[in-house]
């Protein structure tokens, strides 16, 4: 295996703290390698309000701005942004992603997608479901709650053949399952883009250099 890859989607519209909170403890975790990456169609959301060249711009700044951070004096590195699926004009699936990611990296690579608790529990609504742990690993950042899932149920069918613990998923390329209870930081994009419509502060919820791209660009009516 070269390399254990973390991905997480995401509109990030705009990113903040608290998607960088969940990137930065996926590396401290043991993850060689977090990619964070902006969707381009969500089928599952509305739309972004700035344009996928904004939101990659944003995200990029703000990974520049983690390797100038340090935890226990080692640098913030391995966190970076990925344009994969801005550069397809079509529903940003993750299936579809992994498909493609699995064409363009070593074949002993090792994939994990991130998701939260919220889309955990709307998996068996995922398009092509069935083709997800050929591909990758799959973890759950539970915040705030836990649901149960009966055996007959597809995320209660997967817990009981795919759930691991974290060292041994970490060793696998894929087909494996871990629910992760981490308290994170309670922040919202929506949140955010309201404090900049309104003119308000919004420092230490995402970078400065961020706010300042959002600034110079007149983003989420930012006055």
């Amino acid at each position: 295996m070269t390399k254990h890859i973390a991905l997480l989607g995401g509109t990030f519209d705009p990113i903040h703290i608290g998607h960088l909170r969940m990137a930065i403890e996926l590396r401290l975790a043991g993850f060689d390698e977090v990619r964070l990456i902006p969707n381009n169609v969500p089928p599952h959301r509305e739309q972004p309000k700035a344009s996928a060249e904004h939101r990659l711009a944003m995200v990029q700044l703000a990974c520049e701005h983690l390797t100038q951070q340090s935890i226990n004096g080692e640098a913030l590195t391995g966190i970076v942004a990925d344009d994969i699926e801005l550069k397809r004009d079509q529903p940003s699936y993750s299936v579809a992603t992994l498909e493609l990611l699995r064409q363009q990296l070593p074949k002993d690579t090792a994939l994990s997608w991130v998701i939260g608790d919220d889309a955990w529990d709307s998996l068996h609504k995922w398009h092509r479901i069935e083709a997800f742990l050929p591909l990758a690993n799959l973890v759950i950042i539970n915040r705030g709650h836990e649901n149960q899932f009966s055996v007959d149920t597809l995320q209660g069918q997967w817990l009981k053949q795919h759930a691991t613990e974290l060292d041994n998923l970490l060793e696998c390329t894929n087909g494996k399952l871990i629910r992760l209870n981490w308290r994170l930081l309670d922040v919202s994009a929506t949140y955010l883009r309201s404090l900049l419509a309104q003119g308000q502060g919004a420092q230490l919820l995402t970078p400065d250099v961020v706010l300042k791209y959002i600034a110079e660009y007149q983003l989420y009516k930012f006055d």
